[in-house]
Parts: structure tokens; C-alpha cells; sequence
């Protein structure tokens, strides 16, 4: 497919003095929690797809350290999604290698931040700016995911409305609307189980639920029945190419289309 190029407004880097070439570590910047397996209330189930209609990928941080991304794309691997930035003061240390490895071999990536939402003033839109400074999405890539696994204390209706200040300015730069990653238990005891994304245009979901199941359970009434999109089906796969443990995850279709793809 043809794509333009995409003009993007960059916020100047919040953090000067930061070297982005390692990993920025700093007091806010936990190890990457997993999300609940299964989720202990009821959730909807989504339409099961046979394999054949599936696509692979991964995900991928600094936590899988140099990874050979031929021997990943000769794996069958067909996309990727790389961590780029968690909270307001970490830069992942090899999103720029894996960003370039993936092209490289042609397999299609984006970018996503880990979320960590607090009280700070304007800290959603820290956050946002932090992510597209560091993450600088552009065209061909896989729209931009926002990473949302841990609360801290933030109530639903709190942490909603940080939700929406922050797919709002990515959304505002990049000029496609962001997806979701969760996992319908988390959606459920945090944000309250709200539809209200879904049915606003946010109605890419990527779900975390670790199942050999042939479908996993879904927050928010199945997505306000837009299902999902993108699974994160494992945590402990295993990939040519990558030493340790992966996230496994599956494209609900047999080939990614161009609305998931910034033009």
C-alpha cells in the first residue's frame, strides 16, 4: 500500500540529560507487571476464529535484550509491537534497534508506552508527550498502543479520565486514534468496565489473557462488540532469534489492513 509521509509535532523532550542509548531507569519505573491470567469475574467471550485465520507476532522491551529479528521473521513472526516509553521519565533502550531490526526484515511494528498514572498535574499529558518524543511514530507503522496494566491507586473514574487525556494528544499528533492493551480483569476492577472507549472511536483492543483456550475472554461487554483485535495470548513463549521467555500474541485476521497502519 502507498503512504504519505506524516507530519508530526514533537513536544520537546521533557527529560534533557537523558541518554536514550540505555536504559533510563528511574523510581517510577517498575519492572513491567503481567496482567491476571484469568480474569475471576465473568467477561464476554469473543467469536473464535479458526488458526488459519490467525497472524503472529510478539511484543517486545529491553527485557529481551539483543534480539536476531531474520531469525524472527523466518520464525514466521508477521508483527511486532516495541516498548518505546513507560511513564514520564523511562526511554526503552533497545526501541531504536528494535524498531530498525523489525523494518529491516520487513516485518511490521509499532510502538507502545507503558502506562503509570498518578495524581501529578498534567501528568496524561506528560506522559503522552513523552511517548511520542521518544517513540517518533511515522508512517507504516502500526497505529501507537497504550499500555494499561496498573492503577495506582487511581480511582475508575480518575483513571478514565487519564485514559482520555492521553489517547486524545496522540491521537491529536499522529492523527489516528491509538489502541488499548489490557486485560478484561484489570478493565473491569479499575475502570469500572467501561464501554465508553470502545464506542468513541477507540475500537482497537489488544487483550492480555494467557489461555490455551481458542479465544479469550474480553472487557467492556466483548468491546462494545467490536471484539478483539489483537491477542496476547502468552508470556512465556519461545521465538528463534530471542533468548528467554516472549509475549506470544495473534492478529484476528489473515492479513493487517490499512486502518491499522499510520498513513
Amino acid at each position: 500500500m502507498t503512504r504519505t509521509p506524516l507530519a508530526l509535532s514533537l513536544v520537546a523532550a521533557l527529560a534533557i540529560g537523558l541518554s536514550l542509548d540505555g536504559f533510563v531507569a528511574s523510581a517510577e519505573a517498575k519492572p513491567k507487571p503481567r496482567p491476571t491470567p484469568t480474569p475471576t469475574a465473568p467477561a464476554t467471550p469473543s467469536p473464535a476464529p479458526s488458526a488459519s485465520t490467525w497472524l503472529n507476532g510478539i511484543d517486545v522491551s529491553v527485557h529481551q535484550g539483543t534480539i536476531d529479528w531474520t531469525r524472527v521473521a523466518a520464525a514466521g513472526k508477521q508483527f511486532a509491537f516495541v516498548r518505546a516509553s513507560a511513564g514520564t521519565l523511562t526511554a526503552d533502550g533497545r526501541y531504536a534497534a528494535n524498531r530498525s531490526g523489525a523494518r529491516a526484515v520487513g516485518i511490521p511494528m509499532g510502538a507502545y508506552h507503558f502506562a503509570n498514572p498518578d495524581t501529578a498535574p498534567n501528568d496524561a499529558l506528560n506522559e503522552a508527550s513523552w511517548f511520542l518524543a521518544n517513540a517518533t511514530p511515522a508512517s507504516g507503522d502500526l497505529i501507537p498502543t497504550l499500555d494499561i496494566e496498573v492503577a495506582n491507586g487511581l480511582s475508575a473514574t480518575a483513571l478514565t479520565a487519564w485514559l482520555k487525556v492521553w489517547l486524545e494528544r496522540v491521537t491529536e499528533v499522529t492523527g489516528v486514534r491509538p489502541m488499548i492493551y489490557t486485560s478484561p480483569n484489570f478493565w473491569k476492577l479499575h475502570v469500572a468496565d467501561t464501554e465508553w472507549f470502545a464506542r468513541n472511536g477507540y475500537t482497537v483492543l489488544w487483550v492480555a489473557h494467557w489461555t490455551t483456550a481458542s479465544k479469550p475472554l474480553l472487557p467492556a461487554a466483548g468491546w462494545a462488540g467490536h471484539g478483539w483485535t489483537f491477542w496476547q495470548h502468552s508470556s512465556t513463549g519461545s521465538v528463534p532469534g530471542i533468548v528467554g521467555a516472549v509475549d506470544l500474541d495473534r492478529f484476528n485476521g489473515s492479513e493487517l489492513p490499512a486502518a491499522l497502519f499510520i498513513p
